[in-house]
């Protein structure tokens, strides 16, 4: 088995910058924008961006270490989360498709913040 170049350190390194950089966009944004009703929607959304992007970039950092199609589909799909996450979270701050919220919306984004949770404890196991 290959072992990663990607230190635990440096992991939380580029984990704590992604963390920085939105929650200085992301405060000042959604306390303007976003009413009290929806800011632990706001707030689910935030988190499961910088949790995606996150696991996107270590992907794509793995991906292009060992050159594996498993490690580039696995990119792909933290990708594509991180895009629909962020994608719900741009219309949150301007609707540009109808907003429902829910229970099930509540359910859903909560259980997709989980998974992206129980993968980054994942990456940083060191068994």
């Amino acid at each position: 088995m290959q072992k990663p170049t990607l230190s635990i350190k440096e992991k939380t390194k580029i984990l704590l910058i992604i963390l920085v950089t939105a929650l200085v966009i992301s405060i000042p944004l959604g306390f303007d924008r976003v009413s009290f009703e929806e800011r632990g929607y706001y707030a689910i959304h935030v988190a499961s961006v910088i949790f995606g992007l996150f696991l996107s970039i270590v992907g794509l950092i793995t991906y292009l270490e060992f050159r594996n199609i498993r490690l580039l589909m696995i990119f792909g799909a933290f990708s594509a989360i991180t895009v629909a996450e962020s994608t719900s979270l741009a219309n949150m701050l301007n609707p540009f498709f109808e907003i429902t919220y829910g229970t099930h919306d509540l359910i859903t984004h909560s259980l997709i913040l989980v998974m992206l949770s129980f993968f980054i404890v994942g990456i940083f196991r060191s068994d």
